[in-house]
């Protein structure tokens, strides 16, 4: 979807992200081109689940044991972000870029877009009960989602008058969870789902909204990194139709053939 933003030349001011909407929207606000759009799809495609949901017996039995508050160590995540963000504190991305978290004690949202950056994207992506809560200066967060998964109101607080919404859509609620990541992440997407179209009508008369389709691929589930290809063609195919004609240039609307490629090797095997 940000290729073929960028592609049909909208650019923009700012970027406002919640949960992994903030890890995408960091990257870009770093490398806002289409340069940038690709090299974040091969930072996707290089990722399998076990780099980003490291399952661990012991962390888990813990959890269940009441000895830790999650499942899941965000350690392995910590290192992705330490490695590819081009940036090391919020205010020195290129765009300006905020960052929607939850305080847990009160439920509220907050906005971070100044500190490090690392802290506050593990703090927006800290999925509660799998993920630990991130500390930053005296307060704990967890998941932007969990207050205010699509954040239209920050980017209106913040002057947007036109706003591009990149959702991700939830086909895969479909099927009943089949494990305590699947449950949580199941639970977070019910949340996101019913809030978006109500927090779109409601603000309707204050910006000009623009909607991009949201994931229409059966039964891929977020902790599945096997369908990454397929999810990027279908993104970035769907996307550059809802935005209109084929570029000015005449290239093709397909993807950088090394995305491509694997695809059809994946869909040929």
């Amino acid at each position: 979807m940000l290729r073929a933003l960028f592609e049909t030349g909208v650019k923009p001011d700012l970027v406002v992200g919640t949960s992994v909407g903030a890890v995408n929207a960091a990257w870009i606000a770093g490398r806002p081109t289409v340069e940038g759009a690709d090299a974040l799809a091969d930072v996707w495609l290089g990722l399998r689940r076990q780099d980003v949901f490291p399952l661990s017996p012991l962390t888990g039995f813990a959890g269940l044991l009441g000895r830790t508050n999650h499942f899941i160590s965000n350690a392995n995540l910590r290192a992705i972000l330490e490695t590819h963000i081009p940036f090391e504190r919020l205010e020195d991305s290129a765009l300006p870029l905020h960052v929607v978290a939850t305080e847990l004690k009160s439920g509220r949202a907050a906005i971070l877009s100044s500190g490090s950056a690392v802290p506050a994207l593990l703090a927006s992506c800290a999925i509660p009960g799998v993920f630990p809560p991130v500390t930053i200066g005296r307060l704990e967060y967890v998941d932007g989602g969990v207050a205010n998964h699509t954040p239209l109101t920050v980017a209106l607080e913040l002057g947007a008058t036109k706003v591009y919404v990149l959702p991700v859509g939830y086909p895969w609620l479909n099927r009943e969870p089949t494990n305590a990541l699947g449950m949580a992440l199941h639970a977070l997407a019910r949340i996101v789902e019913q809030k978006l179209d109500a927090e779109v009508a409601m603000y309707r008369h204050a910006a000009d909204i623009n909607v991009m389709p949201q994931l229409d691929l059966a039964d891929v589930s977020p902790a599945d990194f096997s369908h990454t290809r397929e999810l990027i063609e279908w993104g970035y195919k769907t996307a550059r139709r809802e935005l209109g004609a084929a570029l000015s240039n005449g290239r093709a609307q397909t993807l950088p053939e090394k995305v491509r490629k694997t695809l059809r090797l994946a869909r040929a095997a």
